[in-house]
């Protein structure tokens, strides 16, 4: 799309004062700097283009609230982030991401952060400031464990990490009290923990396509899960690993082939 038309849709944006901005699959490859005039503009869309860096006019826009830059290049983001300090929702999925700066423990009132399909390996320790954090997905990236640092982040309610090389679910995941969704599918995964039993809130367990051969009788102290997916696992005789799903708990979907 030519520059000229951005700047007639970012124009249009400012006069009817809107404060959602939708400019995906455009092929961008940067915003023009007019979009800083859009200081009404809370909710900004940008999928699907061909940004590699994160775009440096955004970082005036003072009351964004949700940012998707998914389906892009993007490879990092800058050391400084300007004034998104009431952004609530990052969306950061499908990009180039190796290694994610301290910059992201500026947005401390960061709710859902998504981060699947990149090549992440660890997190930074400015993580830890994430403290209002409910929602993080990591599916499909390169951890071989979930970084300790997630361990003080105990607000979360979504956790997603499918589709990575991790081999055990961290104990400290038991602290977790607020936990309604855990994915660890499509790892190496081998057993999992007792203490999961203190997670009362836990609806959803998907741990599909790991390495368990014995059933996991911790899910049988999980009595609020309504999903339990097993699928794909080493079990020698799944309709046994069913026997153990029914009693004491009412799950009603249990998957295990």
């Amino acid at each position: 799309m030519e520059s000229k038309d951005i700047k007639d849709i970012i124009l249009k944006a400012k006069q009817d004062k809107q404060t959602e901005l939708e400019l995906f699959n455009m092929g961008l490859t940067y915003l023009p700097e007019e979009i800083q005039q859009l200081t009404d503009l809370t909710d900004l869309y940008l999928e699907n283009n061909h940004f590699t860096a994160f775009p440096e006019s955004i970082k005036q826009l003072p009351n964004l609230q949700i940012l998707s830059l998914e389906y892009n290049h993007v490879k990092t983001l800058p050391d400084e982030i300007g004034n998104l300090k009431y952004l609530k929702k990052l969306n950061l999925a499908n990009n180039d991401i190796e290694f994610l700066s301290d910059t992201i423990g500026q947005f401390t009132e960061l709710q859902t952060l998504d981060l699947r399909v990149n090549a992440l390996s660890a997190l930074p320790e400015s993580l830890r400031r994430l403290e209002k954090l409910e929602i993080l997905y990591l599916g499909r990236n390169q951890f071989q464990q979930l970084p300790d640092i997630l361990s003080q982040l105990t607000k979360i309610k979504d956790l997603g990490a499918g589709g990575n090389q991790i081999n055990q679910i961290p104990e400290w995941i038991s602290n977790f009290n607020h936990l309604q969704y855990l994915s660890f599918s499509r790892n190496h995964i081998v057993s999992v923990p007792d203490t999961l039993q203190s997670l009362k809130k836990l609806e959803h367990l998907i741990l599909r396509e790991n390495k368990l051969d014995t059933f996991p009788t911790v899910i049988k102290h999980l009595n609020n899960l309504s999903l339990l997916d097993l699928r794909g696992n080493l079990f020698s005789d799944n309709n046994n690993v069913l026997k153990h799903v029914h009693s004491p708990n009412e799950i009603i979907r249990a998957y295990t082939k």
